[in-house]
């Protein structure tokens, strides 16, 4: 189906997009400045506990693998950097307008993204396009951040990702299926309204469409296929990645025995 024929039924559904926090809008005004550093951005977080705590959180995590653990705001973001620093504090924010829904599946949801964030991130860090690694780390935290828009509306189909685990492709058809929408539409609305940058909205949007990821500029189909192979990491063999495997293995050189061994590294490595 035609993305825009997509876009349009997520909008005539009904569900609300949401508004990025104030803690999310300083830091986005500030990130905006070129001039802006890490002690800029550290300022315009200082006063959303949520945020930093995350930025904490992930700076300390085994997948960046810092060499001392970073204790501050603005320790966390000058080993993250901008993207990553940006793509901690949107997925914060819209997890904290989740409330109604079963903190089970919230927890699902977002355990999942994380999870295809680091993979997708280390993926990226063994092809020769390790530039879009940030964008696709962004990329792979938000994609499935139109589920979250979908239960808002729909909140009796939360039951679908009830005890899914990190892995949640199955839910996410399921839920396109019975509430009549289309998630990946939902999250590239998100990302859109967000003004994440176009070339990591575009690869939302396609993200479980490569014919569509295809036919885009070099930068946001790149960053689709990372979302994919990240995904596979996540997942393992999924009807998803059969659509995928050739154009990844085509392009970023990543087939399923070197996809193999970097998630025994990368679970050997937690």
């Amino acid at each position: 189906m035609n993305k825009d024929v997509l876009i349009d039924a997520v909008l005539a559904s009904g569900v609300v997009l949401p508004a990025p926090g104030p803690g999310f809008l300083r830091l986005q005004a500030a990130a905006a400045d070129e001039n802006a550093g890490p002690r800029e951005l550290a300022f315009a977080v200082s006063h959303d506990p949520a945020i930093t705590g995350a930025l904490l959180r992930v700076a300390n995590s085994p997948v960046f693998r810092p060499r001392s653990a970073p204790r501050s705001a603005l320790e966390a973001i000058t080993m993250l950097g901008r993207t990553r620093t940006m793509a901690t504090a949107a997925s914060t924010a819209l997890r904290s307008q989740c409330g109604g829904l079963d903190p089970a599946v919230v927890e699902s949801l977002w355990s999942a993204s994380a999870r295809a964030a680091e993979l997708t991130y280390a993926a990226s860090r063994q092809t020769s396009f390790k530039a879009f690694a940030d964008a696709a780390y962004l990329a792979a935290l938000m994609q499935d951040a139109g589920l979250a828009v979908i239960l808002k509306r729909t909140p009796e189909h939360s039951k679908v990702f009830r005890a899914q685990g990190p892995a949640l492709e199955a839910s996410a058809r399921a839920l396109d299926v019975l509430s009549g929408t289309d998630h990946a539409a939902a999250s590239f609305l998100v990302a859109r309204n967000w003004k994440l940058p176009a070339d990591v909205s575009e690869a939302i949007r396609v993200h479980h469409d490569p014919r569509g990821a295809s036919r885009l500029a070099d930068a946001p189909r790149r960053i689709a296929m990372l979302l994919a192979a990240g995904r596979r990491l996540r997942d393992g063999m999924s009807p998803d990645w059969i659509d995928w495997a050739e154009m990844v293995e085509h392009e970023l050189a990543l087939d399923d025995a070197a996809l193999n061994e970097l998630a025994a590294d990368f679970d050997a490595a937690r």
